[in-house]
């Protein structure tokens, strides 16, 4: 917007007059015109050959810039770790670093751009000084009057003149440049619903879920989380995945919620290929608890409510129950409008699980993603959950990530994952003997 706005782009208008003006001081001065006919390449050759080190530094100051606005961003929210890790003073150095890289290539880059303006300017007056010597020689000879010779000195000041703010312009253009390439990166990534693109409507999704020879690499690694992985979920069926730390669990759960797309194969509901659901009408159809919640600042009805403000108050309440956020909320004069806080920060681990699958609970969807839905709940809570959930869960399909033992009573099946690959699928006991008898090596039992 600088650029566009800078008046110094006026002098791209004058650019014209420049010929007209070393005509003129060829026609009343002669000889004179070859003075600024050479200062004018030469401000335009330094102009650009400063050009590759400004660029360097100019995208130097906006990756340090990035660099500062991100670790600002991540330790306001991680503030609690930065306090009981003691890492204040590591995270200030490093803030300290980055101010120093700013402040450095941003002097840098502004040495740089002065120096071309300065340059111009010094050939601006270097070639009127010239003009006046040499005029002076020629009147001598008498081959210039001293009209001529004061014409010719104005006109040379006139035609260095838009040199300079042409050479100033290029130094802001540069900038400008690197600034809208930052942002035409960004606005070139992936659009997670393509306009173009007509998606499968459906009045309400069903609860059958498959993938099928799913493999899946997060963008810019270079290991697959999943490999050739295969199953089926039937309608109404109440299935648990299990598997040691980074075997792909929760990555299974956002891949059956869109949030990524399989490497290869492909992810099905009722046998369609999920990628052709608008991803707005698959989320609201299928009822998700991702490990890593997240509430934001305002009440616990709002909170559950996020999605779907117009909810009816009876699906809310249904929600709540099964969910056992009355179990907290009713305590408190305020009940659903208590306030959470930032990220939640007023709720226990617990009950913030308990919004969460509230919130997955609302619409009373036909298939559940959960992962980890009670890791910070007591052995009360999550009991309390388990029934109310047995109760709701009747036709509904389930897919439960979890490493408590306790609620695989909510499922009849169990699916074991080692490095992304299932390595064991069929009936909970059988699955569970299976383990105990360490038929399936490599593999532990929870987790």
């Amino acid at each position: 917007r600088e650029f566009i706005t800078s008046a110094t782009i006026s002098g791209l208008v004058d650019l014209p007059f420049i010929v007209i003006f070393l005509l003129v001081i060829g026609y009343l001065g002669g000889p004179l015109v070859v003075v600024a006919a050479l200062c004018i390449p030469l401000v335009i050759l330094y102009a650009l050959i400063i050009q590759g080190a400004l660029r360097k530094s100019v995208e130097a100051t906006f990756r340090a810039s990035a660099q500062k606005a991100a670790l600002l961003i991540e330790s306001l929210t991680g503030v609690e770790t930065v306090r009981h890790l003691g890492a204040e003073s590591a995270l200030q150095r490093k803030w300290e670093q980055l101010t120093g890289h700013i402040a450095q290539w941003g002097l840098k880059s502004r040495l740089i751009s002065s120096s071309t303006v300065n340059v111009a300017l010094f050939f601006q007056q270097f070639a009127q000084v010239a003009v006046v010597i040499w005029g002076v020689h020629l009147i001598a000879e008498g081959s210039l009057s001293m009209g001529g010779l004061i014409a010719a000195v104005i006109l040379t000041g006139r035609a260095m003149a838009p040199v300079s703010q042409v050479a100033n312009l290029s130094v802001r253009y540069l900038q400008a440049r690197t600034a809208l390439e930052s942002l035409n990166r960004v606005m070139a990534l992936p659009v997670e619903r393509d306009r173009e693109r007509t998606y499968v409507s459906r009045a309400e999704l069903p609860g059958e879920l498959e993938f099928s020879h799913v493999g899946f690499c997060y963008p810019g690694a270079e290991v697959e989380v999943l490999s050739d992985l295969s199953f089926r979920l039937g309608e109404g069926e109440r299935v648990a995945v299990i598997g040691r730390v980074g075997s792909g669990k929760s990555t299974l759960e956002k891949l059956a919620q869109g949030l990524y797309a399989p490497s290869s194969g492909a992810v099905r509901l009722g046998g369609t290929d999920i990628r052709q659901i608008d991803p707005a009408e698959l989320r609201a159809g299928v009822g998700y608890v991702p490990q890593d919640l997240f509430l934001f600042y305002g009440s616990v009805r709002e909170n559950i409510l996020l999605g779907s403000p117009y909810a009816a108050p009876a699906d809310l309440l249904r929600a709540v129950e099964i969910a056992g956020v009355d179990e907290f909320t009713a305590h408190h004069p305020l009940g659903l409008d208590m306030q959470v806080g930032e990220r939640g920060e007023h709720l226990s681990g617990g009950q913030r699980q308990s919004v969460a699958l509230a919130r997955a609970l609302l619409h009373n969807p036909r298939l559940l993603l959960l992962d980890e839905p009670s890791n910070s709940m007591d052995n009360a809570t999550e009991e309390l959950l388990k029934r109310r959930l047995a109760a709701a869960l009747a036709g509904k399909t389930l897919l439960l990530v979890t490493h408590r033992a306790s609620l695989l009573d909510l499922v009849d099946r169990l699916i074991v994952l080692e490095s992304g690959r299932v390595v064991a699928d069929g009936p909970k006991q059988q699955v569970l003997e299976a383990l105990r008898q360490g038929k399936l090596r490599g593999v532990g039992s929870s987790g």
